[in-house]
């Protein structure tokens, strides 16, 4: 895979020499239009890129890095996105829902402005933030546009490959996106815990081996769009995606060394994990006189996977214990959602009505018994909201009624919630603006949690679902203040978490085993300040934010009580001059407090340097961690630290190219407002973490 996409790269690259080469240059008069970069709106920031970002930006996700927009993290190596703190980052096209690839395909000169939503309304679910891109389109011609990422030599294998054509005729277009992904590298796991018996403890020590890590992704779109401006905009979808793990980041070869003998164990636990996901997104968007739009979407998803897990124990050669599991799932869902806009003066009205049908069949293998179980589940949302720009004050009040059904075997489970969120902003003059947002969440159990089974995790420990369970709310709040002028800007937020009888894990000891299950506790608090600083000082060839954070999490369970303070701090540089650009940029992964769980995963850096034309691209990078990552669980039976290392600790060397091939007039797109879809298997897995 990783030739062919060379080879193609360097094919059209010729290509591209020998068109350009014929094409006449036109002089044009230089025209510079001064706007204010960063509109604040009642519900959303517009963040408009300079030319000189759009120029030295090598995709949409390197503008998005360039931007330093608060809360929001880019990954330079992978091109992940994801915000500080726990919450879900949503990208959009024109209001699409896409994935990091297709935004990584976007031309940047294309791109007319990003809508960051840094307090989403119902629409959105219960996404932490969303990112829209809102671009051009193309009346004629097309585009094709690659991308190519590989690591330079060493142990480790990273490659990032990408094709997208694009092609525009009239009042259609008609667009085609491949993406090819695979990671592969060692890590060595070690576990340090205590499992607590009634009448004495054992202490267990793992020490662990190198184990491969191995993940393929292909993810594929077809897509077929029609245009009539300012009257309608409909949109076929088909997207696949084939998600391979021949071996899980869960995997580990270890030594046991345990305090009731002499003589070690050695530990094999290996998993892997395969899903096949096909999808059929239809939308269809409708202008009506007097400032009002309809928009209604349709998505159909089937989802195949298959995990698997075996787990043995050996003493001097001798097998002690050995556990097999494989797992089945079929899953097929339908989303429907419509929703009505109408915009009065300086006001705006939304109302919607979404509802998700799902069935789920996960057959599970273990040992000589299978165990069926089938899921039917259904959630409803109907929405309001009622948006209001009154001089410098803006107001949003949000109502959403919620019902969530959920039926297995024969139980069931009926609930209903009202989730009312507002949010106030004040703009006292263009430079400083001040928000305060308020909301009460319903959030569901997982499908996962709710099975009625039980995976062994060792010969001592078993994971259980608890088809009991109940959906629990979540209040809401935040602060948030910002100035910026001239080369000085800042953005600040404190925020406040509260959850009310939230779903955690809960340890307990019954039969001779210790049951890893999840129950409603009693509550779950996270307190957050960060500010963003940032410094412009020549223009835009120099931009640095430096982004200090403390959380301080509180989490109560039915027989536990936890607090724990977590530091962050992230740099990013940005430097681009002429046609020269580079990035230095810290990377902080998921980090979080839960229940009696702490993930505190490692830091990394990247650093990027290259060169850019309007039809290429060519950047060399390195990537270094910086510490391990370190996971703790604080259960009184069964006290857990877990050490996960690279077995090479040495940077990462990479290098990164992109060709660009566009033709056509540009014209200004219509806008796909929402999208749906649905990726949650409904497995239960028996894997330690």
């Amino acid at each position: 895979m990783k030739k062919v996409f060379l080879s193609l790269f360097a094919g059209i690259l010729a290509m591209t020499q020998s068109v350009f080469a014929q094409q006449t240059e036109v002089q044009l008069g230089e025209v510079t239009v001064k706007a204010k970069s960063v509109i604040d709106k009642v519900d959303r920031k517009l963040i408009l890129p300079s030319q000189q970002q759009i120029k030295t930006s090598t995709g949409g996700i390197d503008l998005l890095n360039k931007l330093q927009l608060p809360r929001i993290i880019v990954d330079v190596t992978t091109d992940e996105v994801s915000m500080s703190g726990n919450g879900e980052v949503q990208l959009r096209i024109n209001g699409v829902m896409v994935t990091n690839a297709e935004i990584t395909a976007l031309k940047p000169e294309d791109i007319v402005r990003v809508e960051y939503h840094d307090n989403p309304g119902a629409r959105y679910g219960n996404a932490g933030a969303v990112i829209d891109y809102i671009t051009r389109r193309n009346e004629s011609g097309g585009n094709i546009k690659a991308n190519v990422m590989n690591n330079l030599g060493g142990p480790k294998t990273f490659a990032m490959d990408q094709l997208a054509v694009k092609f525009n005729h009239k009042k259609s277009e008609f667009s085609a996106n491949v993406n090819y992904q695979h990671i592969k590298q060692d890590w060595i796991r070690g576990y340090d815990e205590t499992l607590v018996f009634p009448d004495h403890e054992l202490h267990r020590l793992e020490i662990g081996e190198p184990t491969t890590f191995d993940k393929k992704r292909i993810y594929t779109n077809l897509n077929y769009s029609l245009l009539e401006k300012d009257k309608y905009f409909f949109s076929a979808q088909f997207r696949y995606s084939d998600n391979s793990f021949p071996s899980t980041y869960e995997s580990r070869r270890s030594k046991l060394i345990t305090s009731d003998s002499d003589t070690p164990l050695f530990i094999s636990d290996l998993s892997t994990e395969y899903t096949h996901s096909p999808a059929l997104d239809l939308y269809f968007q409708r202008h009506l006189k007097h400032n009002q739009l309809l928009i209604f979407n349709v998505v159909g998803t089937y989802l195949d996977s298959k995990n698997t897990r075996t787990y043995q124990e050996k003493r001097e050669d001798s097998v002690e214990n050995d556990i097999n599991s494989t797992v089945f799932g079929d899953k097929y869902s339908v989303i429907v959602e419509g929703i009505y806009e109408k915009t009065i003066g300086a006001s705006k009205l939304t109302g919607g009505l979404k509802h998700l049908q799902a069935y789920t069949d996960n057959e599970y293998h273990q040992g000589t018994s299978v165990a069926d179980v089938s899921m039917l589940q259904s959630e409803t949302n109907a929405y309001a909201e009622y948006q209001l720009k009154a001089g410098k004050w803006g107001y949003l009040a949000n109502l959403t009624a919620t019902r969530f059904y959920y039926t297995q075997d024969n139980s069931h489970i009926e609930q209903y919630a009202l989730q009312p969120s507002a949010r106030i902003t004040y703009n006292p003059n263009n430079n400083l603006y001040f928000h305060y947002n308020v909301k009460l969440q319903n959030h569901t159990p997982s499908l996962a949690y709710l099975n009625d089974v039980e995976q062994a995790i060792d010969p001592l420990q078993v994971r259980r679902g608890n088809p009991d369970l109940k959906s629990f709310q979540s209040f809401n709040q935040n602060f948030a203040t910002g100035y910026s002028k001239g080369i000085f800007g800042f953005d600040a937020l404190l925020s406040y978490d509260y959850e009310f009888k939230p779903i955690m894990e809960s340890v307990l000891y019954k039969n001779g085993l210790f049951v890893r299950t999840y129950e409603n506790q009693k509550s779950f608090q996270n307190l957050g300040a960060e500010i963003t600083l940032k410094l412009k000082p020549w223009k835009d060839y120099i931009s640095l934010s430096v982004t200090p954070k403390i959380n301080r999490f509180i989490s109560d369970g039915s027989n536990y009580h936890h607090t724990y303070n977590m530091q962050e701090f992230r740099v990013n540089l940005d430097l681009a001059y002429k046609n020269y650009i580079a990035n230095f940029a810290t990377v902080t992964p998921y980090r979080y407090v839960y229940g009696e769980q702490l993930i505190n995963s490692k830091q990394s850096f990247g650093v990027t340097a290259g060169y850019k034309k309007p039809a290429w691209i060519l950047l060399l990078g390195v990537s270094t961690p910086v510490g391990d990552g370190k996971n703790e669980n604080w259960a009184a039976l069964n006290p857990v630290k877990a050490d996960v290392v690279t077995r090479d600790k040495t940077p990462t060397f990479f290098v990164k190219g992109s060709f660009n091939l566009n033709f056509g007039k540009q014209l200004k797109s219509g806008m796909k407002r929402t999208n749906n879809s649905d990726e949650d298997t409904g497995i239960m897995r028996g894997t330690k973490e």
